[in-house]
């Protein structure tokens, strides 16, 4: 029995190839679990090649099992169509984070599980028991049965879709991935400048409820922070210089942070750094983060969101922007970096992209990302907009597209004016030399040519 574990290729040309390209986590999680199990398992990734047809005929998988994020969704289906082309007796499996929560986006005669569950085991597990009871009529009633036990699986039965309860995973449970692909691959994988950047998960989901954030409501809606002793022993067992961990927010509990660090010391672990983090657990404790640094934090991606006090009570967010600023002065005292993430709203006018620019510039930051406003499907946001969203592209869920319309500035207008502010943002960049690694000028004309055809109405 084999299984082919994929992840698809960027939707569209605006994907930052070659800048951020994270290790297929995820995928390597459920090669270990198979490996385990002595499942024999290939991993396509698509971020760093584009021959799955060719993949596919010379693996001639049992089992097709694709994982993406929202703007992937049809590809993902497009996968599993693909697989059924080739042989009708591929089982096809989607999972992942979108999948997670808008499983029913993927029902149809193309894919026959919706995988929600974050444990590798449970997905061995499915595949185990699709090894042994699959026939061209299907599993049998013992194997329904015991696909009924399976966490959050969602499977059809006599063509109607069986919806299994999904209950949180225990993070400890996690095991320490085989790492084969990564280290195979590993020119490929990098945050900015950061080169052959390998990914580690400490963490499910997170303690905040910010009314815009999907990856809070993951892994059942339950914060679960990894015992300290299991991320340290894989930590030390990571042949790369450098780490993204990849949680929603790692600053969370300072006695955590603190044993962290010391356990780093005491290893002797030496490696750079990158994680997300909250402005207020910064202003609340800059020795942490001074200590932090010491070890090699490099780093530091904190969701700003907002220029006004008003926006982030909107957002739910439980800061402010006096906390903010303070959070930017702090990092900038130590030898790492804050990269700000900020949201351009709906009802944003001329004078706001202005103070938007206005509050970075006097803030003093060079990386910065301005996102659109967009309501994530499973989100409370989503269903608060719903009835307005004008798009019927899911690719357009990027961040980079309106999919809502604006309130106060027509569509050509709100993009001419988003336009405006990257470009006074990339001078910014590019007289900061901060991005001097990459071609900047290929994906400032690659951004402008988009937006000024959406401001054209193309």
């Amino acid at each position: 029995m084999k299984v082919l574990l994929v992840r698809p290729q960027a939707p569209n040309l605006l994907s930052f190839t070659k800048i951020l390209e994270n290790e297929p986590l995820d995928l390597e999680y459920i090669y270990t679990a198979l490996k385990e199990k002595g499942i024999a398992s290939v991993i396509f990734d698509g971020l760093i090649r584009n021959d799955f047809e060719e993949t596919l005929k010379r693996e001639r998988p049992d089992v097709l099992s694709v994982t993406g994020y929202i703007t992937q969704q049809n590809l993902m289906i497009g996968f599993c169509e693909l697989a059924k082309k080739y042989n009708p007796q591929t089982v096809t499996i989607v999972g992942g984070v979108h999948a997670q929560l808008n499983y029913r986006s993927f029902y149809g005669d193309y894919v026959d599980y919706v995988f929600r569950s974050e444990s590798p085991a449970d997905y061995a597990r499915l595949v185990s028991l699709v090894g042994q009871g699959r026939t061209k009529d299907g599993l049998g009633l013992d194997g329904i049965n015991e696909l009924g036990g399976i966490n959050g699986l969602c499977y059809r039965v006599n063509g109607e879709y069986q919806e299994n309860p999904l209950s949180p995973v225990d993070i400890n449970s996690l095991p320490i991935p085989d790492r084969s692909f990564f280290y195979a691959n590993r020119q490929h994988f990098r945050y900015l400048e950061l080169t052959e950047v390998a990914s580690i998960k400490t963490a499910f989901s997170c303690p905040y409820s910010c009314n815009f954030c999907y990856c809070t409501l993951l892994g059942g809606g339950s914060y679960q922070p990894r015992d300290l002793d299991l991320v340290i022993e894989e930590l030390a067992g990571i042949d790369a210089e450098h780490i993204q961990i990849v949680d929603d927010d790692f600053l969370v509990d300072p006695k955590r942070l603190w044993r962290f660090i010391a356990l780093i010391k005491e290893r002797q672990i030496k490696k750079t750094y990158i994680c997300y983090a909250r402005a207020d657990f910064i202003c609340e404790n800059p020795d942490i983060v001074r200590a932090l640094t010491e070890i090699g934090f490099h780093y530091f991606l904190v969701g700003l969101e907002a220029v006004t006090d008003a926006e982030l009570a909107g957002m739910n967010k439980k800061t402010s922007v006096d906390m903010n600023r303070r959070c930017v002065e702090i990092i900038r005292e130590t030898p790492a970096q804050c990269i700000a993430l900020m949201i351009a709203p709906l009802d944003a006018d001329k004078a706001y992209f202005e103070n938007l620019y206005n509050w970075i510039a006097k803030a003093g930051l060079t990386y910065v990302t301005v996102s659109i406003f967009t309501p994530i499907p499973g989100t409370p946001l989503y269903e608060e907009h719903k009835d307005r969203i004008t798009s019927t592209d899911i690719v357009d869920w990027d961040f980079l597209h309106l999919v809502v319309e604006p309130a106060k500035l027509s569509r050509r207008e709100f993009y001419r004016e988003y336009r405006r502010l990257f470009l006074r943002l990339y001078k910014m960049a590019n007289k900061a030399g901060i991005y001097d690694f990459m071609d900047l000028a290929f994906y400032k004309n690659m951004l402008m040519d988009y937006l000024t055809r959406k401001i054209e109405g193309r």
